[in-house]
């Protein structure tokens, strides 16, 4: 059970490494540079790697190391497809019972992200961008729907990290329609709320392809 925390730790880490943009695709992760970051045995680091790998996020180079894999366009059109199922199906589950309690919730993040924009710090401003998109979500009450939007948004960070590194480093930052979908859920427009939020979803495909 301690074996198995270790390598759910080393996993975290590096997921959490490879999210923030500190491996570039790619870029060899060294087994042996990992074992001595979190001062761990060579059996979690293995194991942290070997799921990474089962998950498409790395690929094993015999006698090399771990490769970070390139996201190929294929793969973008793909995911954002696969977003507008789960989040245009959560807002129609969740439209007929959202309150103004609910709305508010979404202005403030809103609020927040207009607020970081300013500050121009693109990155934190990218994840305000995706709690938007995770409370939204939430509200339909499915842990599955929430769930896959969560790795989702995990690949669409990857995503972002290979293809937006011009984009971050010059601090620009393309916003999307967020305050229009809050706007046309609170005036009970349903297919306008989609078509938007179907636009939003699309922007990070639009600007790549």
């Amino acid at each position: 059970m301690k074996s198995q925390s270790i390598k759910n730790q080393v996993y975290e880490g590096i997921l959490k490494d490879i999210l923030d943009g500190v491996y570039q695709a790619n870029a060899i992760i060294n087994e042996k540079a990992l074992i001595d970051k979190y001062n761990v045995s060579k059996t979690p680091v293995r194991e942290a790697l070997v799921q990474l790998c089962s998950e498409g996020i790395l690929k094993n180079i015999p006698r090399f190391g771990y490769q970070l894999s390139m996201i190929t366009p294929s793969e973008i059109i793909e995911m954002i497809e696969f977003r507008k199922i789960i989040e245009v199906g959560a807002l129609e589950m969740s439209f007929d019972r959202l309150t103004a309690s609910h709305l508010e919730e979404l202005k403030e993040l809103n609020r927040q992200a207009e607020n970081i924009s300013k500050s121009q710090d693109i990155k934190v401003h990218w994840e305000a961008n995706q709690m938007f998109h995770r409370k939204l979500c939430s509200f339909c009450g499915n842990r599955y729907l929430q769930k896959s939007l969560d790795d989702s948004l995990n690949f669409c960070t990857r995503i972002a990290n290979q293809y937006f590194v011009k984009v971050w480093e010059s601090n620009e930052a393309e916003d999307g329609d967020h305050f229009k979908i809050v706007n046309s859920i609170e005036n009970k427009n349903l297919e306008y709320a989609k078509e938007i939020l179907i636009y939003d979803i699309e922007l990070m495909k639009n600007k790549i392809l």
